[in-house]
């Protein structure tokens, strides 16, 4: 209760901080705020690109909350995400005549595992030679970010295109749209039901047992005969993994290609919806849907109006901000108290 209370008074700071930088900055701010609050919902392509926005952060929310289920610290989302897209679309562009559900659950595989080995590295360094995840996952992902921008500014950029992007996938391989004229796609279903089954998984199966158990003393799951090193980099794994499905995801259901940058910000919006949802699966899901609602508030208002869309900005950054101290401050409490 006092968590959600503390998650609940965080999100209405934030809200708090964004109402005042809209009546300091917008010369209508009455009309500014009512199109903030409702504009996501005055059509259907508002709101279906509201859902649409959710979609990757609801992944890696879902990667970060199984990190952190770990006592792990996965700071690489970005870069997992990015490049486990990049992987999975290049593939996608070589299979040629292969049948194209084989095409689409190939790509998405590749995506997975590229995502969750990059991740397994830090994971398995902390494990074996105790080098910080923190500073690992980071560095990993910075340097795998660079790589992409080069690959698509470079070998792997459509020539017809006038920015830095790969070819377009065939367009049969993609989601579906659900809701028209929005780019809501048939990924949402994917993504709810990847949802339940962690969350069932991290209640109910013997790997999330051990998973909850190190996450909340490592000391003790030691000494009840978990393999914690084991444990730490499979979390680190499936954490990486969801991030680079994020990406194939959001390419196969909007862009239908890599474009240099399309996934900034999914990954650090990811932690924090993760924090605003205490690590719950299920809870991730409204986090997420309101991290997409900030977006999509400024970005309807700014049409009306002359509100910045650069307000959801300050606002998740504060948000990100306080949910991050306040569980980073809990998260390094625990680690202290795990290995005393």
């Amino acid at each position: 209760m006092r968590k959600t209370l503390i998650s609940l008074m965080t999100v209405a700071i934030a809200l708090a901080v964004g109402v005042l930088a809209i009546a300091l900055t917008s010369s209508s701010p009455r009309e500014a705020l009512k199109y903030f609050f409702t504009g996501p919902f005055l059509n259907a392509y508002f709101f279906g690109n509201m859902i649409t926005r959710a979609i990757p952060l609801i992944l890696t929310g879902l990667a970060a909350s199984i990190a952190f289920s770990a006592s792990a610290f996965n700071l690489g989302l970005e870069g997992q995400v990015y490049f486990g897209a990049i992987a999975g679309t290049l593939l996608g562009l070589t299979m040629g005549s292969v049948p194209v559900w084989l095409t689409c659950v190939t790509i998405m595989i590749v995506s997975f595992a590229v995502g969750g080995g990059i991740a397994a590295i830090s994971g398995y360094l902390k494990a074996k030679w105790k080098v910080n995840e923190l500073i690992s996952s980071l560095l990993v992902s910075y340097t795998l970010i660079n790589i992409g921008d080069a690959l698509l500014e470079g070998p792997f950029r459509d020539p017809r295109a006038g920015l830095a992007a790969s070819s377009y996938m065939d367009s049969a391989i993609r989601f579906p749209r659900i809701l028209m004229p929005s780019n809501l796609h048939a990924g949402l279903f994917l993504v709810l039901a990847i949802a339940v089954f962690v969350f069932l998984a991290i209640r109910f199966s013997r790997l999330g047992y051990e998973i909850r158990i190190t996450g909340s003393n490592i000391s003790f799951g030691a000494y009840a005969g978990i393999h914690v090193r084991k444990v730490v980099i499979l979390a680190m794994a499936i954490s990486g993994a969801l991030a680079g499905l994020a990406g194939m995801v959001d390419v196969l259901g909007v862009h239908g290609r890599v474009i240099r940058g399309f996934s900034s910000g999914y990954g650090w919006n990811g932690i924090a919806v993760a924090l605003i949802a205490r690590r719950n699966p299920i809870l991730v899901i409204p986090a997420a849907l309101f991290f997409a609602f900030l977006t999509s508030g400024a970005e309807v208002s700014s049409f009306f109006t002359d509100m910045s869309p650069e307000i959801a900005r300050i606002i998740q950054a504060s948000i990100f901000y306080l949910v991050t101290a306040e569980g980073l401050l809990t998260f390094l409490k625990k680690r202290r108290e795990a290995t005393s």
